[in-house]
């Protein structure tokens, strides 16, 4: 009987992976669309995976094109225009390099730049890279709108879950509470208060709904008043009273868009899914 001698290392398996980000999933259904990508500052890029918005008629000469939410809002600051603008995450796509000779290593893409055409995801699962979070089966998928010193690995524009307390808190309308029609808001304190918060009524989630006492959908801090009060972007429907609770959020909660099976692998990739196709 012949010995076998095999060749090679031993690797032990650990897990499974969920793939590089901006990966389609081959299951269910999927819902992408191609069009130009023209960031606002266009330096930027647009990476595989990455949360987008469609801005309509960015320029005279663009029809409706993509961005990234962290030039996006790097550059408007604008939070509110999030729920009409969010439209998926870019896709990945095989590229290749077609001057030689080539140098192993280099030359790999990873993004959409300036100008090329960009396929995203509007409905769907795929895989993100998840920056904060410990997600289960269905959890909630945010995109952070303003930067928390407590979390020091979200940034502007990434993919998280689990929100830290820091990050979704409550804040209490002060004496004499505030009109309708007006913006500005008393409140006991300021503290953890930013600028580009995103406000809710009572069981408001960062803007994606729950939206109740005269504050509007789409509400955010557009600026504080020393550490009295916070001045709206919008105006109050009706009347909110002292004593009244808001919601406070540096997340932006992704609409119909969840954890698919809460399986993190060592890369912290995830896949999530986009229940309803929120651009057309």
């Amino acid at each position: 009987m012949s010995s076998f001698t095999s060749f090679g290392t031993s690797i032990p398996v650990t897990g499974p992976n969920n793939g590089f980000p901006g990966t389609v999933s081959r299951f269910g259904e999927r819902v992408i669309s191609a069009r130009p990508f023209s960031p606002i500052t266009p330096t930027n890029n647009l990476n595989f995976g990455d949360p987008a918005v469609l801005v309509p008629n960015s320029t005279a000469n663009l029809e409706d094109s993509y961005d990234s939410i962290k030039d996006f809002l790097g550059t408007i600051g604008n939070t509110a225009l999030l729920a009409q603008y969010f439209t998926g995450m870019a896709v990945r796509e095989v590229k290749t390099q077609v001057t030689y000779p080539q140098t192993p290593g280099n030359n790999l893409s990873g993004y959409y730049s300036n100008g090329q055409m960009a396929e995203v995801l509007e409905r769907g699962s795929a895989t993100v890279l998840l920056a904060v979070g410990a997600p289960k089966s269905q959890d909630q998928v945010y995109t952070r709108v303003v930067l928390n010193g407590a979390v020091a690995a979200g940034l502007v524009g990434d993919w998280e879950t689990n929100p830290a307390a820091s990050d979704l808190f409550t804040l209490v309308v002060g004496t004499g509470g505030a009109a309708a029609g007006q913006k500005v808001i008393p409140v006991a304190s300021t503290t953890n208060v930013q600028v580009g918060q995103l406000v809710s009524g009572p069981g408001g989630s960062g803007g994606s709904g729950g939206q109740a006492s005269g504050i509007p959908a789409g509400a955010y801090v557009a600026s504080l008043i020393t550490n009295t009060s916070i001045t709206l972007n919008v105006n109050l429907t009706a009347a909110l009273a002292a004593g009244q609770v808001m919601t406070m959020s540096n997340l932006f909660a992704v609409p119909s868009c969840v954890a698919r099976t809460g399986n993190l692998d060592a890369n912290n990739v995830l896949e999530i899914t986009f229940k309803t196709r929120l651009a057309a």
